[in-house]
């Protein structure tokens, strides 16, 4: 651990050797799994080791071996998505107190990713903020990220059902909720968590005959990791943080930013990105849309809290979110 904070703090004075802009000291950004080290033209990213929640129930990332795995599946899915912007994965070492990056990733003790810098004001969330996006504009992303989601040349496979999956996603989501326990008290975080289980237990047999060969990649595509610009989608940060979360069928992709500019900019434009959906397969079976929405806000609602600690937009827009879940989950148990 002790070369890990040796290896934050030479980024953190530009005295990294190999980078493109050695010598310029970076802005930093710290999310709740990686540093960012932001260059005038290159961004690169670590992932912490050090933290215990994501070590505990997503991937053990202390692991030598796991977080060489996780970068390198990381990277190939960023980088088919938005090969503009994820430019290539380097090893690191510190020798002498001297840290460097080279090519040989599996002999090195860490690994970080270089990424073109982006401009934020295309950001998705930031564009649903200003309020700038037509309906074509939505509509149009809905459509491109469906067909680069069903063209992904390694699509996951597995014998398991749909109900199985999405029971363990629903596990999931209690223990994340419980990490902001500020935001839902435990007894409200078990109270949706449990109204989300007896939905897909009323619909057990609908999830549990899902078309096993419809199953996709998972996104982590929530608003903040979208981009638009020129009439393209495109994404950051996008590859699921947990191995479970790797497998879904394509309307939970869709939902889930479709449940951002809903919330954020209203239903008529998340109409028009799920639009976008239905162009590229035709149709959509809308019946269970209350409970993908559900599901995406209270992901999302806490994320945005547990960011807004120094960020009065987040902390606003987490009481959106959660004004959302507290108005329409009765809706969602009056069907159970």
């Amino acid at each position: 651990m002790d070369n890990y904070k040796k290896i934050i703090d030479a980024f953190l004075v530009g005295n990294v050797q190999g980078i493109e802009e050695k010598g310029m000291v970076p802005e930093h950004l710290e999310t709740q799994i990686s540093h960012l080290f932001l260059f005038p033209r290159t961004v690169y990213k670590i992932c912490k080791r050090d933290n215990k929640f994501f070590n505990e129930h997503f991937r053990n990332l202390a692991d030598r071996k796991s977080r060489i795995d996780f970068y390198k599946s990381d990277f190939f899915e960023n980088n088919y998505f938005s090969p503009d912007v994820y430019l290539n994965l380097f090893g690191m070492r510190v020798i002498e107190g001297r840290v460097s990056i080279n090519n040989n990733i599996d002999n090195s003790e860490d690994v970080i990713m270089k990424m073109k810098r982006i401009d934020l004001q295309y950001n998705l969330s930031n564009l649903l903020h200003e309020k700038t996006l037509t309906q074509e504009d939505f509509q149009l992303m809905g459509y491109q990220q469906t067909k680069e989601v069903a063209l992904y040349p390694h699509q996951p496979r597995t014998d398991e059902t749909y109900y199985d999956i999405f029971q363990r996603r629903l596990d999931d989501l209690g223990d994340w909720m419980y990490s902001a326990p500020d935001y839902f008290l435990k007894e409200k975080t078990d109270e949706i968590v449990q109204v989300l289980k007896n939905y897909i237990e009323k619909e057990k047999d609908v999830f549990m005959d899902f078309d096993k060969s419809q199953y996709v990649v998972s996104m982590d595509n929530h608003s903040d990791n979208i981009f638009y610009k020129d009439e393209k989608i495109f994404f950051l940060d996008i590859y699921p943080p947990k191995e479970d979360w790797m497998i879904v069928l394509p309307w939970i992709n869709i939902y889930r930013p479709a449940t951002d500019i809903l919330i954020l900019m209203g239903g008529k434009y998340a109409r028009s990105f799920i639009q976008g959906y239905k162009d590229y397969y035709g149709s959509l079976d809308e019946r269970h849309e209350l409970f993908y929405f559900l599901y995406s806000a209270a992901i999302q609602g806490v994320s945005l809290y547990n960011l807004s600690k120094n960020n009065s937009i987040k902390k606003k827009d987490s009481e959106l979110y959660k004004s959302f879940i507290l108005k329409n989950i009765e809706d969602l148990k009056s069907r159970n």
